[in-house]
């Protein structure tokens, strides 16, 4: 049996790569923050174009969420 090479879609920490910022710059440009510098801004969303990048709708739906915090 052949092994098939899965690629993995792009991230968010790929798109900062790319873009040579951080992963909270670009989720900054993604929520539409306007402390975005317009050049940041261009290089992030140019890099989002180029690795063809698409929010996971479910993981920000997670990280939306209310955290339960322990009282242990």
């Amino acid at each position: 049996m052949r092994s098939q090479h899965v690629t993995k879609p792009p991230t968010i920490h790929d798109v900062a790569a790319a873009a040579h910022v951080s992963h909270q710059t670009v989720s900054r440009v993604l929520n539409g923050a306007t402390n975005v510098r317009p050049a940041t801004r261009s290089r992030v969303e140019h890099a989002i174009h180029a690795l063809e990048y698409t929010r996971d709708d479910q993981a920000a739906a997670l990280a939306r969420r209310p955290r339960r915090h322990s009282t242990d």
